[in-house]
């Protein structure tokens, strides 16, 4: 029998790196904002890929075991805009948190007013695709003009996509 010694590594970060949204996150750290809405302020956390799941977990037991092809577009908008909301919105204000306190198992899917729901669902996805954009790094570093082509008319001639304007990008 042999005996191995366990080989432990130990990633350590310089400082550029601690400051990288992308360890912090995958280092435990949670992203979070307050958003303002026509009800008041919401804290907001960015979802991690197994905060994702638990949202799908969510929309199929909505779904009572049903595939989403039983379901049309809306519907399954619908408990998909719960499900994330239900798992991204860690507080709010005092009558929210005591709505949930009192209420464990609170959804959002209890909410009378769908316009809230798209109002709060609407921020809070918009929070997660500004540190998404954080993840990815600096946008503009990257070169995503718009390519000059010579002898590109401006127009398509005759046929299906006559009068199309041409573009290249």
């Amino acid at each position: 029998m042999e005996i191995t010694e366990e080989i432990k590594h130990e990633e350590t970060f310089d400082d550029k790196k601690q400051e990288d949204i992308f360890y912090a996150l995958l280092n435990g750290k949670t992203a979070k904002e307050t958003i303002e809405t026509s009800r008041g302020k919401f804290v907001v956390k960015y979802p991690k890929q197994k905060d994702l799941m638990y949202v799908d977990r969510k929309v199929a037991l909505m779904r009572g075991g049903l595939p989403a092809s039983s379901f049309d577009d809306i519907a399954n908008f619908s408990m998909q805009k719960v499900a994330y909301l239900d798992v991204v919105i860690e507080s709010g204000e005092a009558w929210f948190n005591n709505l949930k306190e009192k209420n464990k198992s609170f959804s959002w899917g209890d909410m009378p007013d769908t316009d809230f729901i798209d109002e709060v669902y609407v921020k809070a996805w918009t929070f997660r695709l500004k540190v998404q954009g954080d993840i990815r790094g600096d946008e503009g570093k990257t070169d995503k003009g718009t390519v000059v082509e010579e002898n590109v008319p401006e127009t398509v001639g005759d046929g299906v996509f006559s009068g199309v304007a041409a573009t290249v990008k």
